[in-house]
């Protein structure tokens, strides 16, 4: 198939359960101009053979690499893609099907789309709600400004805008998509956002993003924090370097919420010389809400001791709840 408007990037790794529900909700009848590629991230089940008896649909196409992890089965995807438009979609998800069409029709002259809602469905339970933007931001000026999703699936990209400015999801780490995403939007000229809620996120016991607070977790958000904030000092416009820093915030929020519940103690306190010595991050908590704010505050007061304060902060809640 030539000319086709779409690719739609299936990393594959032990999802046998799963597998058969997203694929099914991303075949739409009587539509040629796009493609599925499954990059077989050496799965060890049968998710691959579940994809050969379930289905016989030409515009799916499959690859193989040995298991490199999620980043890599995304870079080979993007690189075997023939689609203009690349849309990375996580293996045990699914997708609502009568809006594809309607996606597929808003890709051109951008560079990407992103969906300012999605839905949140918890594993073997009837619970569906759905997660907006506040906001509801529409150009790259406020989605820059706002506390932005950071899931890559939420985002349909033009293929040539990511090679032309060398984007690529980094291999070897956790949480790719904290560093991906928000380096990605400062890249971008013209955006659109679609407006309906499309992308079905399944919350799954075992997923990587919501198991324990393991210490690569925590080593590696560490590592994405530095990584944000060297690139917001050497490329990111000053006019918007603070509000661009919300991203930041974000996960200094979310790894030091972590530690507070990891068992390795060395891990903990490299993190807390990291975010008590580094005062750019308090910096960048000037920008992203009053709770931030005041923690910022009280930290600058505290020998910018940004660590402890949350950690005391973080106590002081929790005993006040049991």
């Amino acid at each position: 198939m030539n000319n086709l408007r779409l690719t739609i990037v299936v990393p594959v790794y032990e999802v046998e359960e799963y597998i058969e529900t997203c694929i099914s909700s991303l075949l739409v009848c009587n539509r040629t101009d796009y493609e599925i590629l499954i990059v077989n991230d050496g799965t060890k089940d049968r998710s691959i053979e579940v994809v050969k008896e379930k289905f016989t649909d030409p515009r799916i196409r499959i690859i193989e690499q040995q298991n490199a992890g999620l980043s890599a089965a995304r870079n080979l995807g993007l690189a075997q893609a023939r689609g203009e438009y690349i849309w990375f979609f996580d293996s045990d998800d699914w997708a609502e099907t009568k809006e594809i069409p309607l996606i597929i029709e808003e890709l051109h002259d951008v560079d990407f789309v992103f969906f300012n809602s999605y839905f949140i469905n918890y594993d073997h339970k009837d619970t569906q709600i759905i997660i907006e933007l506040k906001g509801r931001p529409t150009t790259i000026e406020e989605l820059i400004k706002s506390k932005y999703f950071f899931c890559t699936p939420y985002y349909i990209f033009r293929k040539a805008f990511l090679q032309q400015n060398n984007l690529c999801f980094e291999v070897g780490i956790l949480h790719e998509d904290s560093l991906f995403t928000p380096i990605m939007i400062t890249y971008a000229k013209a955006i659109k956002c679609f407006n309906k809620p499309v992308y079905h996120h399944r919350f799954r016991e075992g997923s990587i993003t919501h198991s324990k607070a393991s210490p690569k977790r925590i080593m590696d958000l560490m590592y994405i924090l530095k990584m944000l904030v060297d690139f917001g000092d050497n490329y990111v416009d000053s006019a918007i370097r603070l509000k661009w820093g919300v991203c930041i915030a974000q996960i200094i929020n979310s790894v030091m919420f972590l530690s507070q519940n990891c068992e390795d103690r060395s891990v903990v306190t490299a993190l807390r010389n990291f975010i008590n010595h580094d005062t750019r991050l308090l910096h960048y908590l000037k920008e992203a809400g009053i709770n931030n704010k005041i923690m910022r505050l009280i930290a600058k007061l505290y020998f910018n001791r940004l660590f402890d304060v949350y950690s005391f902060l973080y106590r002081l809640r929790y005993y006040s709840r049991n």
